[in-house]
């Protein structure tokens, strides 16, 4: 073989070597961080269960009409995490730009470079919210309660905002394990039904277990007539058709508000909890 080939093949060769070194040791750092990262967050949401159980455990009281105290304490705490939140909304972006490209050594380190930017993005995300639930003596359960009357009763916002558009899934309940999964086979309709029947999975058993004592009596009717229409089916969302005139009142104050702290990238995460051995 020509002196000349073998000259520039050990120098082609040597720097592949070292790039795949480096690629090797970024991501070894990277998981290690990571690991790091995401054990802070299983520990908030183990202080979170510790003091409020599981969030379908959290008891609905006066009904489950939410109070304007409660609807204050919620907006505080999405206004506390709103930095994390575009943090999380320009992660996403990179990464499916990069997912989305036409392939080579180049893209390969771009997409290792936007996958560690969004792994501690999400991880500060939740531990930002998880904070401030503590801070606001707010539960998993009241919190994900309000996110889903607020953003998708209220204003209708649609569960399947963020994943619908993508081909990124985003298992409920999966907390500091998040399962993301890159599924050509599901369309857009089929995301959307997935994220409705979560939805209806997590709201159902808190609007059936309410509280009754004490509760105005046309809001137990809308309420019961709501019931009848999510027995009939799973893929129906607490009032998909439009908040009644109760339920609006208590949220119209903070339309603007609410309407701001809403991002539609980072909707699949905003309800991720960590799941207890029995969930699994």
């Amino acid at each position: 073989m020509n002196g000349k080939v073998l000259k520039g093949c050990g120098i082609g060769c040597g720097a592949v070597s070292i790039l795949i070194m480096i690629v090797i040791g970024s991501l070894a750092f990277f998981v290690k961080d990571m690991t790091r990262d995401y054990k802070e967050v299983a520990k908030s949401e183990e202080q979170l269960s510790d003091i409020y159980g599981q969030p379908a455990e959290f008891q609905l009281s006066v009904g489950g009409l939410p109070t304007a105290d409660r609807i204050e304490a919620f907006i505080t705490i999405r206004e506390q995490q709103a930095e994390w939140r575009q943090n999380v909304a320009l992660a996403f972006d990179q990464f499916l730009v990069q997912k989305e490209g036409s392939g080579g050594l180049r893209h390969f380190f771009k997409l290792v470079q936007s996958t560690t930017e969004m792994a501690p993005s999400l991880a500060g995300f939740w531990m930002s919210r998880n904070g401030a639930l503590l801070e606001n003596e707010m539960s998993p359960g009241e919190y994900s309660y309000l996110y889903c009357l607020a953003y998708y009763s209220y204003l209708s916002y649609d569960p399947g905002d963020g994943a619908q558009d993508t081909d990124l899934d985003f298992a409920r309940n999966s907390g500091a394990g998040i399962n993301i999964d890159v599924d050509g086979e599901l369309n857009s309709d089929e995301r959307k039904d997935l994220a409705w029947r979560r939805v209806h999975q997590l709201m159902l058993p808190l609007l059936e277990s309410v509280d009754r004592t004490g509760a105005d009596a046309a809001w137990l009717t809308e309420l019961d007539l709501e019931l009848g229409l999510l027995r009939e089916s799973e893929l129906r969302y607490p009032w998909s058709s439009g908040a009644p005139r109760l339920l609006a009142d208590v949220f119209r104050p903070y339309r603007r508000q609410l309407e701001i702290q809403y991002n539609i990238k980072v909707n699949p995460v905003e309800l991720i909890f960590e799941a207890t051995e029995d969930d699994e």
